[in-house]
């Protein structure tokens, strides 16, 4: 109880902010756990729905150890997505989407007040964005994860050939594709080498 009045309580200062975020980003470290078990072992279906979980746990890191803002409100809005999708399934209108629309609700509120305490948290802070250096570590992260995309599809390339493989399965095809995109967004931490002489803002980046 006092973990949830805590959870729903204003946030005063820069270290009661801190502490949500990080509860916060434990908690979707929690939900992508529960779901890949249920996906797993209940549902059997853990193919279909491991971007989902994956999703969860690239959320978690982010907010805890960069406090990125525009992670927030990319949050928000697969948040919405997965309660559309879920509440559709829900209903029978559409099929393919969730079916535990309580999960969805709880992820959909638990979003937007992470984002609120984002915010928050760099008002406290009072951190100022550093235009420069965004633009240098989204350059570094975007090089860095093509090489390591173009790498992992070279290496699936040799393997099949090796092994004789004349067709790529689905999910092989799946994995090297959104390996940049997800590849490009754990390159942007802050506890990186490059990142830590080009801080995205001004202010504490990361308080623990």
């Amino acid at each position: 109880m006092n973990l949830l009045k805590r959870f729903f309580a204003k946030i005063g200062s820069q270290e009661e902010a801190e502490f949500f975020l990080n509860s916060s980003s434990y908690i979707l470290f929690l939900i992508g756990f529960l779901q890949s078990i249920l996906f797993t072992f209940l549902l059997g279906s853990f193919r279909n729905f491991y971007m989902d979980v994956l999703l969860l746990f690239i959320f978690g890191i982010v907010i805890r150890f960069s406090r990125s803002r525009v992670s927030v409100i990319l949050l928000c809005i697969y948040s919405l997505i997965i309660l559309l999708g879920t509440t559709l399934t829900w209903f029978g209108i559409a099929a393919g989407g969730g079916n535990n629309i309580f999960l969805a609700l709880l992820l959909l509120l638990l979003s937007f007040r992470t984002a609120w305490v984002s915010f928050q948290f760099h008002k406290f802070a009072n951190t100022e964005l550093v235009w420069k250096n965004i633009g240098i570590r989204h350059l570094i992260a975007l090089g860095l994860a093509f090489i390591f995309s173009s790498t992992l599809f070279i290496f699936f390339i040799l393997i099949s050939k090796f092994l004789g493989i004349t067709e790529m399965n689905s999910l092989h095809g799946e994995i090297i594709f959104e390996s940049l995109p997800i590849s490009y967004i754990l390159l942007l931490l802050p506890g990186l080498p490059w990142a830590k002489k080009r801080r995205m803002y001004t202010g504490p980046e990361i308080l623990s």
